[in-house]
């Protein structure tokens, strides 16, 4: 599972996802980019980070 947080929007938790398919659906994107943005720590849209959640 996946969570996305709005860092500018106090850290809250805005969206869960069970798959990366779903994440890049929702923004508009393509898998590899979002694994590459969870790896990384990269912020989607200098807003968003992706954190995967423990199972």
């Amino acid at each position: 599972m996946y969570a996305i947080y709005d860092l500018k929007n106090n850290e809250q938790c805005v969206a869960i996802f069970d798959k990366v398919k779903e994440i890049a659906k929702y923004f508009d994107t393509t898998e590899n980019t979002i694994r590459t943005a969870i790896t990384k720590k990269y912020k989607r849209n200098s807003r968003y980070i992706i954190i995967k959640l423990d199972d």
